[in-house]
């Protein structure tokens, strides 16, 4: 092969590694999933998970001292919208429909979105670099060799915890956010806050708030899976570690924005009501 072609095949051949490689990891994150929903579902019964001692204090890591965080950057982003729309919206004699907007577009998606992707960065991240140095220090073999699965004492917590915490916390944000937008358009914009507050009630509905709820679940699932693959799969020491943690927190980020785009295409066909 020559040269020049060599140099117009090269980025196909990466493009194509990179794609088995995606595949690959796909298929080993597709069985630790399965592991985790058994140890998950079916553990509890075999009595080899004390999942008491594990998950509560997951749950208010994961909680609690991302509550603060959470609220902050979805008032912050509430805020913003109405920035950014409410001019446009005057223009036209429609500043009457911002609250309408900014209440659907915080419950439906930038809810539970801001607050997965900010719990991707700092939940997942930890996961990824804990149970990493657990591997490189070989913990994790220690607890093979001791005849205690690490799937069910390390990731099916985390699981557990992340399932339960990421929809608490999204209806944290849509409160925060409907605030934010509340203090921007009553403060800066002179909408009445009564009507402000009639137009978000009015515009609320349980399917756009239970949808948030359950998307928020598959948004913990998708960030506990690839923090704990990535960290059982640490190769190289402590820089392996860093080097997965980069890739953990980029493929949780990608993962959860395909499964929201994909997730919002099924509720605006099937479900969602203007």
């Amino acid at each position: 092969m020559s040269g020049f072609a060599k140099v117009i095949l090269s980025p196909f051949a990466d493009i194509g590694r990179e794609l088995l490689l995606r595949v690959k990891s796909l298929g080993a994150m597709t069985n630790l999933l399965i592991d985790t929903l058994y140890w998950t579902v079916i553990g509890p019964f075999t009595g080899k998970t004390r999942f008491r001692e594990t998950v509560f204090p997951l749950m208010y890591q994961i909680g609690i001292k991302s509550l603060f965080i959470c609220c902050l950057v979805t008032l912050l982003v509430g805020a913003i919208l109405v920035f950014q729309t409410a001019d446009q919206f005057e223009r036209f004699g429609a500043k009457t429909l911002v609250p309408t907007m900014i209440c659907l577009s915080i419950v439906r998606e930038l809810g539970p979105l801001m607050t997965a992707i900010v719990l991707a960065g700092r939940v997942g991240a930890a996961f990824t670099a804990g149970l990493g140095s657990m591997v490189i220090n070989e913990e994790v073999l220690a607890l093979r060799t001791m005849g205690i699965n690490p799937v069910g004492y390390l990731v099916a917590p985390r699981f557990i915890a992340m399932c339960i915490m990421v929809p608490c916390l999204s209806i944290y944000s849509y409160l925060l956010g409907n605030l934010g937008g509340f203090l921007v358009g009553v403060g800066f914009y002179n909408l009445p806050a009564a009507a402000y507050i009639n137009k978000v009630g009015d515009a609320l509905d349980m399917t756009d708030m239970v949808a948030g709820a359950i998307k928020s679940v598959f948004f913990g699932a998708i960030i506990c899976m690839v923090a704990c693959h990535n960290a059982l799969t640490v190769r190289g020491g402590p820089e392996g570690v860093g080097r997965n943690t980069m890739i953990s927190v980029v493929n949780s980020l990608v993962a959860i924005i395909v499964f929201d785009l994909l997730f919002g295409l099924l509720m605006a066909r099937h479900f969602y009501t203007v």
